[in-house]
């Protein structure tokens, strides 16, 4: 094969390879709100404050096959997500009992301080937005909600 040929042969197969051997990016991504369905209900219905926490590898997933236009409502979603997790770990707290009105004893201030701040930005009006848009995208485009 010519090298011509073979550039065309790549050119031509490089977006079936994409897709995942051509199957719509759209479907890939119901496909994984579906499958993710059950496990994010489980965190809506928890009363647990550090859940969230436990469905990013959840939202990490349909972030990475969001299509375009809900990919940059799961970016505001799951970045501040990341920061909180990362100030609760850098800090060695449990997520899902620390309370900012009684942290741990020991708390240095500027683990409280990184870890209120990582939280305002998880409640902020941006990321609460983002996410209404994700789960709302969920419904029309996929037919179902991201939790039950």
């Amino acid at each position: 094969m010519t090298r011509a040929r073979l550039l065309l042969a790549v050119a031509l197969l490089l977006p079936v390879a994409l897709t995942g051997c051509g199957r719509d990016p759209q479907d890939v991504y119901c496909d994984a709100v579906r499958e993710h369905q059950g496990d994010l209900s489980d965190v809506a219905a928890s009363e647990d404050p550090g859940a969230v926490l436990g469905a990013l590898d959840a939202y990490d997933d349909l972030a990475d096959k969001a299509p375009r236009d809900v990919a940059d409502d799961w970016v505001a979603v799951v970045g501040p997500l990341h920061r909180l997790r990362d100030a609760v770990a850098d800090a060695g707290v449990d997520p899902a009992t620390y309370a900012a009105d009684d942290p741990p004893p020991g708390l240095a201030g500027e683990d409280r301080a990184a870890i209120e701040a990582a939280a305002r930005e998880v409640g902020a009006e941006r990321t609460v937005t983002a996410m209404a848009s994700v789960e709302q995208h969920a419904l029309d485009v996929c037919g179902t909600p991201l939790a039950r």
